[in-house]
């Protein structure tokens, strides 16, 4: 973390996003559109992850490493994205992108900051990971700033703090499930990196899950609160 490699990608990911936020704000994009450009990130993204992580198979051929199943939180936007873009109108569309918006944020920001597939220019994981993040960044941003998600009340929090929960209360059974192959999606098995000032196994998994449910909750909390804010107050 934090090499002068990992700055480089953190200034390239910065001027990607930040250009193309202007963009999204001067309304250029309707959301299919964006949702074109985010799917072909995607698909990109998901071939060079496939075609990097094949592994000889002991009765013959090739498989895919489990580590690399598209379970972990910014990889199930890929599903998200593809309902957003393709599917029709309705309540679960606008929940999705109500999920997309925040997580998709909080989760690509964390996952330039902390690059669990390292930072090497040489290698391809590494343009894989932070294309794709700040793809998914972008994507997400583009949601908030167009008015698509819905952010300013407390049900539009609740939901989206509720998916949440679910699906990592889901990857426990998940990661219990592949627990041979070592899978830790969602980070729930231990933290991303070694040597994090906060997640870290230090004083034990449970005050690791605990620090991490206190910080997604927090994190959550946080981008929802300015507009759940802006909400009561243009009520008044």
């Amino acid at each position: 973390m934090f090499t002068a490699e990992h700055f480089i990608w953190i200034g390239l990911c910065a001027v990607f996003v930040i250009g193309m936020c202007l963009v999204s704000r001067k309304k250029l994009l309707t959301l299919r559109r964006a949702g074109y450009i985010m799917t072909a990130i995607c698909a990109l993204s998901e071939v060079s992850k496939v075609m990097s992580n094949l592994l000889e198979s002991a009765g013959g051929g090739m498989h895919l490493d489990p580590l690399c199943l598209p379970l972990h939180l910014c990889s199930l936007m890929i599903f998200a994205v593809l309902y957003i873009t393709f599917g029709g109108e309705g309540k679960f569309k606008r929940l999705l992108i109500n999920f997309v918006a925040v997580m998709g944020t909080l989760g690509s920001f964390c996952a330039i900051m902390i690059p669990t597939n390292g930072t090497d220019f040489a290698s391809v994981l590494s343009y894989q990971c932070f294309v794709y993040h700040a793809g998914l960044m972008w994507f997400s941003l583009h949601l908030i700033i167009t008015g698509e998600a819905k952010l300013g009340s407390l049900g539009s929090f609740a939901a989206n703090f509720g998916m949440l929960l679910a699906l990592a209360f889901l990857m426990l059974y998940v990661n219990g499930a592949l627990s041979v192959y070592d899978t830790n999606f969602f980070y729930l098995t231990r933290p991303p990196m070694e040597g994090l000032p906060f997640l870290n196994l230090g004083r034990g998994w449970y005050v690791y899950f605990l620090r991490l449910l206190a910080l997604g909750t927090s994190l959550v909390a946080l981008l929802h609160l300015p507009f759940i804010v802006h909400e009561r107050r243009a009520a008044r």
